[in-house]
């Protein structure tokens, strides 16, 4: 029994770890597909024929990206925050060790709400039918996307370690 409870946390980390690797390739693919788009845009504009949809498909790009990040962000600590708590904190390490679990805990909790607020608006967007107006491309998805996102996010905030980075896989 202690064997499997040792090894648990790591499996948790290791399972976090290709979570965060997941959504990571994910920003990557919607980056490189926002530069892909950004640059025919521009080449075929000097032709007279811009892309179609070029505006909505960014938008829809960058929102993958942002939601695709969060997890890593969330994983490595990195979100921006006001550093006058972690001045005294880092005085005293009770403190500093209180704060970061109330930070995760918190983390959790809006994470969550963010889930299934985003849920909910998936669900009215594919109800409705709702579609980018030139690409004719379903908007619920990407509230779902993001909605997985935010869990994966709720996740990684339980093992997140202030500027970790590689070692945390």
């Amino acid at each position: 029994m202690s064997d499997r409870q040792s090894a648990s946390p790591s499996s948790a980390r290791s399972l976090v770890g290709r979570l965060d690797m997941a959504f990571a390739i994910a920003a990557g693919l919607a980056l490189l597909a926002m530069a892909i788009v950004a640059f025919l845009d521009v080449v075929f504009r000097s032709f007279n024929r811009p892309v179609t949809g070029a505006y909505e498909l960014t938008a829809i790009l960058v929102a993958l990206t942002v939601f695709a990040a969060l997890p890593g962000v969330t994983r490595r600590d990195e979100h921006v925050r006001a550093g006058m708590l972690s001045m005294l904190a880092r005085r005293k390490p009770v403190l500093d060790s209180g704060m970061r679990w109330l930070r995760r805990l918190l983390l959790v909790a809006l994470f969550a709400y963010l889930a299934v607020t985003l849920v909910r608006m998936g669900q009215t967007f594919h109800r409705a039918g709702d579609l980018a107006p030139f690409i004719d491309l379903p908007l619920s998805w990407v509230a779902w996307f993001g909605a997985a996102s935010s869990v994966a996010s709720a996740i990684c905030a339980c093992f997140s370690q202030r500027g970790a980075g590689a070692e945390l896989g």
